[in-house]
């Protein structure tokens, strides 16, 4: 696989950083909990369609104090599943809250972790979702640090979208290259259908925001684990989406239309 240009330091840590849970732990047994989770996703889900702020946050809240990373021993647990559904979540309300905050004369009106992030640059919001992601699948372990190396693609891809969305592509290309340069390193089983999927944004949305068509096009003519035919199929939205902005170039270009004035004997 074509090694992926070093920009990982648009991930450096930041000073904001955002706590992993946002109410106090529990540690009920693993189906009690499992069962609470199944529950609470529904509304939760709903109350964010709804625009239910408040509620939203709550049931967030409520969940996330159920959600602990997961053991070195078993870094797949039974919780593994509602662990990427929450956390895909979490990033996708606090991203749209944080660009389309409530029409509010009240600043009480957001929970105080929300105006926090009302405070932040999108840079630095989706370097802080970035790493309390990191903190939230890394197995807890002295011999572990955050890392990408566990983070799935699936939250991988969630975490480029809110880049893309906040209009920071730079941060979304580094976090996304530091996981490819990873890729394979944990114990966490592969996922060659997210892989796919964050090649896709990788090459299709966030390269050719930078204007880097041309990288985007070498690196997949030369990437050699998707198999040919999806490779093909990159490769064509590629070339579909490098001449519709080529045109819009060209468009954008020309001078004004200006009708003649008919000429008058």
């Amino acid at each position: 696989m074509p090694t992926a240009t070093a920009t990982t330091h648009t991930v450096a840590t930041t000073s904001s950083t955002i706590p992993l849970k946002t109410a106090a732990s529990v540690s009920p047994s693993s189906s009690s909990t499992a069962a609470t989770l199944r529950s609470l996703y529904p509304r939760a889900a709903k109350a964010f369609l709804h625009r239910d702020i408040v509620l939203t946050h709550s049931l967030l809240s409520s969940a996330f104090a159920l959600i602990s990373p997961p053991s070195l021993a078993a870094p797949e647990d039974s919780l593994s599943a509602h662990r990427r559904k929450w956390e895909v979540l979490r990033i996708t309300f606090e991203t749209t809250t944080y660009s389309s905050p409530p029409p509010s004369e009240d600043p009480e009106a957001l929970p105080s972790s929300l105006r926090a992030n009302q405070m932040l640059s999108p840079q630095s919001l989706v370097a802080a979702f970035h790493e309390r992601s990191l903190q939230l699948f890394t197995p807890t372990s002295p011999l572990h640090k955050p890392s990408s190396t566990f983070l799935p693609a699936r939250i991988l891809v969630t975490l480029g979208l809110a880049s893309l969305k906040l209009g920071c592509p730079d941060i979304g290309r580094g976090i996304t290259e530091d996981w490819l340069a990873r890729r394979g390193q944990g114990t966490i089983a592969d996922d060659h259908d997210g892989y796919t999927k964050v090649l896709d944004l990788y090459c299709l949305q966030i390269l050719p925001r930078l204007e880097e068509w041309d990288y985007a096009g070498d690196f997949l003519q030369y990437e050699r684990e998707l198999p040919q035919q999806s490779r093909d199929v990159c490769l064509f939205h590629h070339s579909l989406s490098t001449h519709a902005l080529a045109l819009s170039c060209s468009l954008s270009s020309r001078p004004p239309y200006l009708p003649l004035s008919p000429v008058r004997p």
